[in-house]
């Protein structure tokens, strides 16, 4: 029989009540009314989870220091940082542009890293961060804006473009942010759940 004390979940697409446990690595937690994903079990511990972030803090700040793409022309160099590139974009009257790409390339995966170390640090220790709840809320609304691999895939094509004119290739910063997409999938992998309930 569960504890009355046994953490409730609720279930996103229809509001009905489960009640909680620890899933497994390979366990996948279903509502029983409308069978729609309720949590996935996560391999990885606090330890493993806050390692994973450090890298991801590091990638990230690679990614934006270095260039994205690297041109060649006549016997010209030229390479741009993604801040650059955006700066730009805006200079020339672009301005959703440059606010779309600052958003979901820079701004998101900067506050989805620095949430994830706020919670994560303290609770490695055992403690549980002030305003969890609210971090844990803002931390699942941010990782929709968080769309690095779209900056990925634009960089892929915009490459390929510049080809016909110039001769370009990816940057140190493109290899940092191909990284940087990998680490926050790894760290989305298992959603919130298992955080909630360590916290």
């Amino acid at each position: 029989m569960p504890s009355l004390n046994q953490p409730i979940v609720v279930c996103e697409q229809c509001a009905a009540a489960h009640r909680w446990r620890a899933l497994a690595s390979s366990e996948v937690a279903h509502c029983s009314r409308c069978g729609a994903v309720l949590g996935r079990g996560h391999r990885l511990g606090i330890d493993a989870l806050l390692a994973l972030t450090v890298a991801a803090l590091v990638v990230f700040l690679i990614a934006n220091m270095s260039p994205i793409v690297v041109l060649h022309l006549q016997g010209r160099h030229a390479d741009t940082t993604l801040p650059a590139a955006i700066s730009a974009t805006w200079g020339k009257g672009a301005h959703l542009v440059a606010i779309a790409a600052a958003a979901s390339a820079m701004v998101a995966p900067a506050i989805l890293i620095a949430l994830r170390l706020y919670l994560l640090v303290p609770m490695q220790l055992g403690r549980r961060p002030p305003g969890f709840g609210t971090c844990m809320r803002v931390l699942h609304e941010i990782e929709r804006w968080n769309l690095v691999e779209v900056l990925m895939v634009a960089g892929v094509v915009w490459i390929v473009r510049l080809a016909s004119m110039a001769q370009s290739s990816p940057g140190a910063g493109m290899w940092a942010f191909g990284a940087l997409a990998l680490l926050i999938a790894a760290l989305e992998q298992g959603g919130l759940r298992h955080l909630w309930m360590e916290g």
